[in-house]
């Protein structure tokens, strides 16, 4: 049979991972095409909160993920900059902060503790007072008696970096596909045949293929079972409120049961839910009710505000909870996924890395620490 196309990388799957890899190969000279089942930036991209917040996250993080998590953010702002010159659009970057407080005794001690410990590990944050909390936020709650200040933590509109990235990639002549059927990729005669309904010039053929399709992972756990059987879904609900004629927050504010994300067309996102459940993507009412309590204990005018939308995501999640990056056994087959909560803010870095890895060569302590080869016993 004729290829039509003879692309170095077919990138599969079109979340911010493979969005963010397809740009960064196509930086180095690569001839690439992205191909997507649904819509590019759907998924757990379009369902998370945005946030770049290595701090907050340290009381739960893996050593490795908080300090990979440092570098990625301070890639963010060049990033940031160069892509809405790329796209010539604003993608919603934030630098006001995030607030972490207590909105009860118990909560307040819990992050009394998780203060110490991240001034133990020498992080930039600050105890404030609920006065001084109530400055800088004025519809918080009277209870809340003491908090986190984290001016280190950013955020951006993850669904705007998404619409930023699928332009830049038009403009980079990027073989742009989304809409398309499953696909069912595999090598032949030292070349890369990728099939699928929709896929135009069927089979599509390069010479390597990366595998970014999140949780769902069809391709991975197809080529390579068992390297699939350490990547499983969790389950996120989130809620987006209309806070444009009642403007609550300016900060991302948290508290240890949620999460408030202000975003600058004056959305509020208020989430997210860790749930072990499959690919049940039902949006439950017990849920919604939790987070709307959790949301209303910390900012109680919050009932106020008009419900926009729920949205379930599946973050994609390894056993170690550590990322996928690099090659794997299989000659011209390689992974970015498993980013797990952290998506948003490992991404655009970890595209980097891996582009840099697999063009040129290089090596660094990441893609040794994320290499598939950490399972043992992959099939080849």
């Amino acid at each position: 049979m004729t290829h039509t196309a003879l692309y170095d990388w077919c990138v599969i799957g079109g979340g911010i991972a493979g969005l963010a890899a397809a740009r960064a190969l196509a930086q180095r000279g690569q001839r690439v095409a992205i191909v997507e089942q649904g819509k590019f930036g759907n998924g757990a991209t379009a369902a998370a909160g945005g946030m770049l917040a290595p701090l907050v996250e340290a009381r739960v993080a893996e050593p490795h993920t908080l300090h990979f998590g440092f570098e990625a953010l301070r890639f963010y702002p060049e990033f940031i900059r160069q892509l809405e010159a790329e796209a010539e659009m604003e993608v919603g970057y934030r630098t006001d902060g995030t607030l972490v407080v207590g909105v009860d005794r118990d909560q307040t001690e819990q992050l009394r503790h998780l203060f110490a410990e991240q001034q133990r590990l020498q992080l930039p944050v600050e105890w404030f007072s609920g006065y001084e909390l109530r400055e800088l936020e004025p519809y918080l709650s009277p209870t809340i008696a003491g908090g986190i200040r984290s001016g280190y933590d950013h955020q951006v509109d993850n669904q705007l970096l998404a619409e930023a990235l699928r332009r830049t990639l038009v403009r980079l002549d990027v073989g742009v596909m989304e809409g398309v059927g499953e696909l069912h990729p595999q090598r032949v005669d030292g070349i890369w045949k990728i099939e699928g309904d929709g896929v135009p010039g069927t089979p599509l053929a390069a010479a390597n293929v990366l595998l970014a399709e999140g949780a769902s992972a069809r391709a991975l756990r197809r080529l390579l079972p068992e390297l699939g059987r350490h990547l499983r879904p969790v389950k996120g609900q989130v809620l987006r409120l209309d806070q444009r004629e009642l403007h609550l927050l300016d900060h991302v504010v948290r508290t240890p049961e949620v999460y408030l994300v202000p975003k600058s067309d004056g959305r509020l996102v208020v989430g997210a839910s860790a749930e072990e459940q499959g690919f049940d993507d039902r949006i439950t009412a017990g849920v919604m009710f939790e987070l709307l309590r959790a949301a209303w204990e910390c900012v109680p005018a919050i009932r106020e505000l008009p419900i926009l939308e729920t949205t379930v995501g599946f973050r994609p999640a390894t056993s170690d909870h550590l990322p996928l990056i690099g090659w794997t056994p299989i000659p011209g087959l390689a992974v970015a996924t498993g980013y797990y909560r952290h998506g948003i803010l490992f991404a655009p870095y970890a595209a980097q890395l891996l582009a840099a890895h697999v063009v040129e060569g290089s090596s660094s302590q990441w893609i040794q620490t994320f290499s598939p080869e950490r399972f043992h016993g992959l099939d080849r």
